[in-house]
């Protein structure tokens, strides 16, 4: 009877023992996943001067009023702004420097992995986009 007592004993004992590594075990795979999602890589490499954006561009509109569509590798357009974006209205860009200007900040974004490649009134007057 006595080896019985010993015997449930210890495998009360190392059944408590197993639990308790593996619990921590968890805690660490959580801590590193959230670690490494808080620092996560960009979607897509940043490019640097010499390599070529799989992106292309195409000037839209008349004079006066500008706009730009962007294409994938394929030829699939995967943007058309026909308007100036982050300002109120239909109002194209005045320019076609303009559209080309935007067009590639825009390809500059998609390349750094930002998408959508939003545009802020900050940034279009910095680029001088805004008259």
């Amino acid at each position: 009877m006595k080896n019985l007592i010993v015997i449930f004993g210890l495998i009360a004992f190392s059944c408590s023992e197993n639990k308790e590594p593996e619990k921590s075990k968890f805690n660490s795979t959580v801590q590193k996943t959230t670690k490494s999602t808080s620092q996560a890589e960009p979607k897509k490499p940043l490019l640097d001067s010499n390599t070529k954006s799989l992106y292309t561009y195409g000037l839209i509109g008349s004079v006066g009023n500008y706009g730009y569509q962007i294409f994938d590798a394929t030829g699939k357009m995967t943007i058309n702004q026909p308007t100036i974006p982050a300002i109120q209205g239909n109002k194209g860009f005045q320019t076609e420097n303009d559209a080309k200007t935007a067009a590639e900040f825009v390809i500059q974004k998609i390349d750094k992995g930002i998408f959508p490649p939003t545009f802020s009134v900050t940034e279009l007057d910095s680029l001088g986009l805004i008259h």
